[in-house]
């Protein structure tokens, strides 16, 4: 008797779940009631059994099972290693980083601030010789008008040119003249006057050009003990910390170029993995709606998937934008044009994993105090700067100066009676000098000194700190990057795997949207993760390299 009571809610979930997979084409549609065909080889009962092959007949060939026949798919390439497979001619990490140092525009600054070091230690080695000054002097003077000194004394004689006697007998004596009271004349016992001979007044010539050539040398005496000596000391320390700031300028810049170019395969495999993200969310939206179109899936569960697209295409077009910048950036280190293509040169997903550093943390970070150029540099303008202060002290005491003057002038001031001739003359001495009030202002000028001195080694002290962080931070990043690869892989296989089984139940109706959303955020956060691992290795191991100082040796 034909049983007439309903169907059970399992038999008609399995008939749903066959009615979705003959829709979406995962099944063949049944064929025509038909005879079951004998198995090949499998006796019939009633059935007549074929002749035996004739000796020497080729055997023919029986069809395989269903399960055989059947080929294995082919393993599909994960695009993320195919984008970021290694292309011939394309860029590595130290390329990058030689192109950076010639042209980036700290180091030029660095090199110029290197170069004014030099000089000042070249005005310091000058200051040893003694000053030597040279002066040339033309003078126009105004006339004046010189009295002559005195108006003369008279001639005396007795007899005149012709021998005849020109007084009375009698004592001689002197008297004005007659009508020129400023001469004086002799007379006569009586009174008579003769005027014998006048000589001419005393006058000085007077000259309006004045020309005088000058050599002057100074030796500052006390300077060689107090200042000199202190001033070239610093200046060469001030040097010596500038090349020490270059070559660590060199270095970070290099250093820093290498992160940015690691970065930029980061940012280049994120859109990849945004890109497949996309595909496969477009994907799944086809599907769902094959799916809708059967009835098995609800407008709900479409429009969930469509959501899911758009939320995929917005993380794309970030994840071009950022490419965009760090594509920006790599051209700038390289001073490339623009239209110049950027590919890759290394494996960054076949690398094998870096190992863990094999010294401890603690002669790690030995090693950075030691060797980092940073800390040296300071040393050196701690020294400078304690050499400064030495020669602010030198303000306490007076100077000392021995000097020597040649002056070679016409008229020369020096000779009585001013010529028109060039006459030489020379002077030489020791000064000394002392200004009272320099005491008062080398107090708070050597304060000031020290105080620079006292913030250099602070700034010291504050930078070793920063360097055990740095190291800490680079250490732990390597340490954990080979576990981290691994665990990154294994999440992202069974992501993989995962989305693969909910994507062919969500087909079939077993699976909500929900479910498929889920999936692909999984195998996205893998392939990130996984990408993030990779790239993190190496920027760790490009710090950690930086932080110890390894890196000084590739210094010229």
């Amino acid at each position: 008797m034909k049983s007439t009571a309903p169907s059970s809610p399992r038999s008609l979930s399995l008939a749903s779940t066959l009615a979705a997979l003959l829709a979406l084409g995962l099944i063949a549609p049944p064929a025509a009631a038909q005879p079951i065909a004998p198995q090949p080889g499998a006796a019939q009962p009633g059935a007549p059994q074929p002749p035996p092959a004739p000796p020497g007949a080729q055997a023919q060939p029986q069809p395989a099972p269903l399960a055989a026949a059947r080929t294995a798919a082919p393993k599909k390439e994960d695009p993320l290693v195919t984008a970021l497979a290694p292309q011939p001619g394309g860029l590595t990490p130290d390329e990058v980083a030689k192109a950076a140092l010639r042209t980036r525009a700290s180091l030029r600054a660095k090199q110029a601030e290197l170069r004014a070091a030099s000089a000042k230690v070249d005005q310091a080695m000058v200051n040893f010789f003694p000053r030597l000054t040279l002066t040339a002097t033309y003078t126009r003077l105004s006339e004046v008008e010189i009295p002559p000194l005195g108006a003369g004394a008279p001639v005396l004689s007795v007899v005149d040119e012709q021998g005849r006697s020109q007084f009375s007998p009698g004592p001689l004596s002197t008297a004005p003249c007659p009508g020129a009271p400023e001469a004086q004349c002799i007379v006569d016992s009586g009174g008579g006057s003769v005027v014998l001979g006048v000589s001419p007044g005393l006058t000085l010539p007077s000259s309006v050009n004045s020309y005088a050539l000058t050599a002057s040398l100074a030796v500052p005496i006390s300077d060689y003990v107090l200042r000199l000596s202190q001033a070239y000391a610093s200046a060469s320390h001030a040097e010596s910390a500038k090349r020490l700031e270059l070559q660590a300028e060199t270095l970070q810049a290099a250093a820093d170029a290498k992160i940015a170019f690691f970065n930029w395969v980061r940012v280049k495999g994120q859109v990849i993995v945004a890109g497949e993200a996309v595909a496969q969310a477009r994907a799944h939206v086809e599907d769902a709606r094959r799916t809708f179109e059967v009835g098995l899936l609800s407008r709900a569960d479409v429009l969930r998937l469509e959501a899911q697209v758009a939320s995929a295409e917005q993380v794309l077009i970030e994840a071009q934008a950022a490419l965009l910048v760090a594509d920006d950036q790599i051209r700038i280190a390289l001073g490339a044009a623009h239209d110049r293509p950027l590919a890759l040169g290394i494996d960054v997903m076949g690398t094998a994993p870096a190992k863990p550093p094999a010294e401890s943390l603690p002669a790690l970070v030995q090693e950075a105090l030691q060797k980092r150029l940073e800390i040296r540099a300071l040393d050196e303008t701690q020294y400078s700067l304690e050499k400064a202060e030495a020669i602010t002290r030198a303000g306490y005491f007076p100077r000392v100066d021995a000097f020597a003057d040649l002056t070679y002038a016409n008229p020369n001031q020096r000779v009585f009676g001013a010529q028109d001739r060039f006459d030489a003359t020379w002077a030489a001495g020791v000064r000394a000098t002392w200004v009272l009030n320099d005491v008062f202002a080398t107090a708070g000028a050597s304060a000031e000194a020290n105080a620079r001195t006292t913030q250099v080694a602070e700034q010291k002290a504050a930078l070793r700190d920063a360097l055990r962080l740095e190291v800490a931070s680079a250490y732990a990043e390597l340490s954990k990057a080979a576990s981290s690869i691994e665990s990154a892989e294994r999440q992202l296989a069974a992501a993989v795997e995962s989305m693969r089984v909910r994507s062919e139940l969500f087909r079939a109706g077993r699976a909500t949207s929900v479910d498929v959303v889920d999936a692909e955020a999984e195998v996205t956060r893998a392939r990130l993760q996984q990408l993030n691992a990779r790239v993190g290795a190496l920027v760790a191991k490009t710090r950690l390299e930086h932080a110890v100082g390894r890196d000084a040796k590739d210094v010229k």
